[in-house]
């Protein structure tokens, strides 16, 4: 996101806004073109950026019964597939002339969150929301150097994505639907997965789309590379925990990064139209097998593979060497140079300068040998693992030094 499938635990909580449109007479029966639709999204837009309230339709005769579909269909786009727009409400209304059936304007609604107790807009806030949504992106876009290709810097944000959000579609994240669930509360659902990689995306010059399935309530993106297409699921990358459903500490899947839709088709996906994505160029990488994050240091990827501690000088090409050969799992980094991995029922810390690997924490020394080390992570001065117990799991943690080492 193993007891739930992917496809089935995303299909279960990712749901999408729905919206709520007055309905009026309906008499019109001329249908507005391709062009004026594209005009009238781009001044929905313009007016959310400039936090106004109403949209006027006039001049571009939109009718409510032959355009009703294409307007919500105008909408769905603004609301759901623009980034930017975190402060946006999920309704809006039509003013209608009764005799025609024309669409005069369009009032646009704000998120509860960013509306003050009158219904006026909270610029401040919006204002200061962006600013901590700026700094998430930014420390993102660290991750990516210059030497890196287009694939490779599509693949470290993904993986900084996966790494650091976790998946909800609680109402209680209010941010989850938007890019700021990700860069702030680090929770959110498929919508917010999507914005937040197509931000980061761009930000990397990177060309990005957005596909919706309304049958599944999904959404994920496409990722131009050389000139092509190819899909990338980062929320069904994000794996839930087995019994609890939450977040996996340092668990990374790539089974649907950069993939053809047929591949997408074939391995759970529905309900969508991306015929641009026709290339199978990354469909049976390596990649898709790899557990861990890939990181990137000093021009080569390290990641945790089948055969242990892997390096690679090329993440598209040529073969990898093992640096440190062992059945690990959950590749976790505390700086540069040292990584830790969990084997068989300890935590170990793997020095990439000397080549060393040593102990850090035994499972044994603290618990039972019925609790088995499943997951680790490390973050500000700690180190947090979780030990599963039939299908009990325990959290723990423990502080460490500069050395990484209790």
């Amino acid at each position: 996101m193993e007891k739930f499938k992917q496809s089935l635990s995303r299909l279960v909580f990712c749901l999408f806004c729905m919206f709520s449109v007055a309905l009026y007479q309906e008499a019109g029966s001329r249908a507005a073109s391709k062009e004026d639709f594209a005009e009238i999204k781009s001044n929905i837009i313009t007016a959310y950026k400039n936090y106004q309230a109403v949209v006027d339709l006039s001049r571009y005769n939109v009718y409510e019964k032959t355009d009703k579909a294409g307007l919500k269909q105008v909408m769905t786009e603004v609301i759901n597939e623009t980034p930017g727009l975190f402060y946006a409400g999920q309704e809006y209304t039509k003013e209608i002339v009764s005799e025609t059936s024309q669409v005069k304007r369009i009032v646009l609604s704000y998120s509860k969150e960013y509306t003050n107790a009158d219904g006026a807009i909270n610029v401040p806030k919006i204002k200061s929301t962006r600013k901590k949504i700026n700094s998430g992106i930014k420390s993102a876009m660290k991750n990516v150097k210059s030497s890196m290709d287009d694939a490779e810097k599509a693949m470290v944000l993904h993986d900084y994505i996966v790494a650091n959000t976790s998946y909800s579609d609680q109402r209680t994240d209010k941010n989850r639907v938007s890019e700021a669930g990700v860069f702030i509360g680090h929770k959110a659902n498929c919508q917010g997965y999507s914005l937040a990689y197509g931000i980061l995306l761009e930000k990397a010059g990177i060309g990005v789309r957005y596909v919706v399935s309304e049958k599944m309530g999904h959404m994920w993106n496409l990722v131009r590379i050389d000139g092509k297409w190819y899909n990338t699921d980062v929320t069904w990358d994000d794996p839930l925990d087995t019994y609890s459903a939450s977040d996996q500490y340092s668990l990374v899947h790539h089974k649907y990064f950069l993939k053809s839709t047929r591949n997408f088709k074939a391995n759970g996906h529905y309900g969508f139209k991306a015929k641009q994505a026709s290339s199978g160029r990354f469909n049976n990488m390596y990649w898709k097998d790899v557990t861990s994050s890939f990181y990137y240091r000093n021009g080569r990827w390290l990641y945790m593979g089948d055969s242990g501690i892997m390096e690679r000088k090329s993440l598209l090409s040529g073969k990898p060497e093992v640096l440190f050969s062992v059945n690990g799992r959950a590749f976790a980094r505390f700086n540069d140079n040292k990584y830790y991995f969990i084997a068989g029922n300890s935590i170990y810390i793997y020095n990439r300068l000397s080549g060393r690997t040593l102990p850090v924490w035994r499972t044994s020394d603290y618990y039972s040998p019925s609790y088995y080390l499943t997951q680790v992570m490390y973050s500000e001065g700690k180190v947090y693992y979780r030990l599963l117990k039939g299908r009990k799991y325990i959290k723990g943690s423990f502080k460490v030094n500069n050395s990484g080492f209790p």
